[in-house]
């Protein structure tokens, strides 16, 4: 099997004939390879604003990261402002010369179009997994998508809401993506979302000399798919619900689906949510059946060997009895933290408040051992008890938001 699918409950055990609420998390492994090729589609802001070395650095950025790939490997380069300007359509890493001419030559405009760029690179990555199909005997490639940018939409489709769509549609044909804000003149709650539609994660710099580093680490961290177009299907016993706070989820297959997407190899995603479970009898009560559903290389449909999730159910508490497992409890505490933050960064969340979240996010990081969450925490904590809160510590709330959301932080 080329993923690795395990259930884990923060709860060690419900109480007899009460309602009773079990958070839980599904963690996806990627444990082997289907040797497909890989598609990078790199979009980059090339508005007047970009001047300098925020377009030093994204260009750097592209070079660099070509230089860690497969030179059987593929990679399309636009260049956004009023226009589209395709630079590299579907050119073999290997032919370095030409890549580094073309992302070179990149010359600034006026405006910005990300609703355009993000239609293109649609329209182009629908033929191009047709092309590669037929070119690798059926293997469906793994399609990578970075975008950087350091400025709001002006020119084109503006709305937001119209934005995400076309997001949404590109995302449904990307593995996993890097969107870049830079500055403070963007917009990050868009930036965000494209990223969420596209199925990874936004990122805020105040300083373009990181974006390389950046964008290098996602090369390197998504090198060979796992799985396609995985499902984790989540079938209840009766009476039980099930919420999930960081994935969409559908009611399917009579239970609940939480689209994935693909997974790469050495990756771990996680998903997290509760079980909402009506009053037990005292035994061994029977939650749900977890399983997961993927696409073979061939395109062939396969289903992971289910995992039977089950809890005892004690008559009465004994008073020295351990309920929760602390280090899961902590994690699910993470993602439940942040996605309570995406609800209130907008509405009434005040300095004090979100000092206490970030408070949280940092015991929570330490129990699950995750050093680059930490020290992102901290970072911002610091930057928010001298500056308040300001557009550039907003950005980065939202950034470690997106992150944590992702399921993709170990």
């Amino acid at each position: 099997m080329p993923l690795a699918l395990d259930v884990k409950l923060s709860k060690l055990f419900v109480v007899e004939d009460r309602d009773d609420v079990v958070p839980f998390i599904v963690r996806v492994r990627g444990v082997g390879s289907l040797r497909t090729r890989s598609v990078y589609l790199v979009a980059l802001d090339s508005s007047w604003s970009m001047d300098g070395s925020k377009i030093f650095f994204a260009k750097d950025s592209v070079l660099r990261m070509v230089r860690l790939l497969d030179p059987e490997d593929y990679i399309s380069v636009y260049s956004f402002y009023g226009r589209i300007v395709k630079v590299l359509d579907m050119e073999k890493i290997g032919n370095a010369d030409k890549i580094v001419r073309a992302v070179a030559d990149i010359r600034l405009g006026g405006g910005t179009n990300i609703y355009s760029v993000l239609e293109h690179m649609y329209a182009d990555v629908t033929r191009v997994r047709e092309e590669l199909k037929s070119k690798e005997q059926g293997a469906v490639p793994g399609i990578k998508m970075v975008m950087v940018t350091d400025g709001n939409p002006t020119v084109g489709v503006r709305d937001g809401d119209r934005i995400l769509d076309m997001a949404g549609k590109l995302g449904k044909h990307v593995s996993v993506s890097l969107v870049i804000g830079v500055g403070e003149d963007y917009n990050e709650k868009l930036l965000s979302g494209i990223a969420s539609k596209t199925n990874g994660f936004f990122e805020h710099l105040e300083d373009p000399a990181k974006m390389p580093d950046l964008v290098e680490k996602m090369a390197s961290a998504y090198r060979e798919l796992s799985a396609k177009n995985l499902r984790i299907l989540i079938k209840t016993a009766p009476g039980v619900g099930v919420y999930i706070y960081n994935k969409p989820a559908y009611a399917s297959r009579g239970g609940v689906e939480v689209e994935i997407g693909d997974v790469y190899e050495g990756e771990t995603i996680n998903v997290v949510g509760e079980f909402l479970v009506p009053p037990q009898k005292r035994g061994m009560s029977y939650l749900a059946t977890v399983t997961g559903i993927y696409t073979e290389s061939g395109g062939a449909e396969k289903e992971l060997s289910p995992n039977t999730v089950t809890i005892p159910c004690v008559h009465t508490v004994p008073p020295d009895a351990v309920e929760v497992d602390n280090t899961v409890f902590r994690e699910v505490n993470l993602i439940r933290v942040a996605s309570i933050i995406t609800k209130d960064l907008y509405g009434q969340l005040s300095v004090d408040k979100l000092m206490n979240v970030l408070e949280d996010i940092v015991n929570s990081t330490i129990a699950v051992e995750n050093r680059e969450l930490y020290t992102r925490t901290i970072d911002l904590k610091a930057h928010l008890a001298k500056e308040g809160l300001s557009p550039d510590v907003v950005k980065k709330v939202v950034a470690l938001i997106s992150r944590i959301l992702s399921g993709r932080y170990e």
